[in-house]
């Protein structure tokens, strides 16, 4: 009987990429078709839990009826996104199915939203962001582009994460704070006020340890 799910071609080929196939896995509109490398070509020809790698420059004639979805933890996933789009090949949008997401909350192309992740009300995840495992999204809070939230983050109502920014395990967000574009909030941290663009922040509460901090 043939397989009803969606084809589709995980762009990366490390730790993160077996995580995507595992979530893939659950769903009923994907299954995993094989991975994409773009660094490392020795790894081409091999295969990654019985499925194959290929070199990213035969997009354009293995990637004909497949979507692609970027298995890069980092927000340096943007630059491979860039890369591939010429191919012109649809991106997939991963939801696990225990993922709760309101009805009101559009969720951005290309987006990964793991297992026992929350988005309340009125919000917006923009597309290729990250919603890793337990993450919770607050109503009416807005996230950018490229994002990574990483596990169990909280992020509070009415707040904005811009394009670009990385929120690391555990962090805390709180209300109606924005957070500038290409920004690194440090695990652990608990965030009480904005966060200018491209810096770290750390500690509790989140002070700035870094300045010039560049996203891509």
């Amino acid at each position: 009987m043939d397989d009803p799910r969606l084809p589709v071609l995980i762009l990366g080929s490390y730790a993160f990429a077996e995580e995507v196939d595992d979530l893939m896995s659950e769903t009923r509109e994907w299954r995993t078709a094989g991975f994409v490398e773009n660094l490392d070509r020795s790894r081409c020809g091999t295969k990654l839990h019985g499925k194959p790698i290929y070199w990213v420059d035969d997009l354009g004639t293995i990637g004909r009826g497949h979507h692609l979805i970027c298995a890069i933890g980092t927000t340096k996933r943007q630059s491979y996104i860039e890369q591939v789009e010429p191919f012109g090949l649809p991106f997939a949008t991963l939801v696990h199915p225990s993922a709760r997401i309101s009805s009101t909350s559009p969720i951005g192309v290309g987006a990964i939203v793991s297992a026992g992740v929350i988005v309340a009300a009125q919000s917006e995840i923009g597309s290729h962001t990250i919603l890793n495992r337990g993450v919770l999204i607050g109503h009416h809070t807005r996230i950018g582009r490229y994002v990574t939230v990483s596990p169990g983050a909280n992020i509070a109502g009415k707040c904005v994460i811009e394009d670009g920014c990385y929120v690391a395990m555990g962090a805390i967000v709180l209300d109606g704070r924005r957070v500038g574009r290409g920004s690194v909030i440090a695990a652990g941290s608990l965030v009480t006020r904005d966060v200018p663009e491209n810096v770290q922040v750390m500690g509790s509460p989140a002070r700035i340890k870094k300045e010039g901090v560049d996203g891509r």
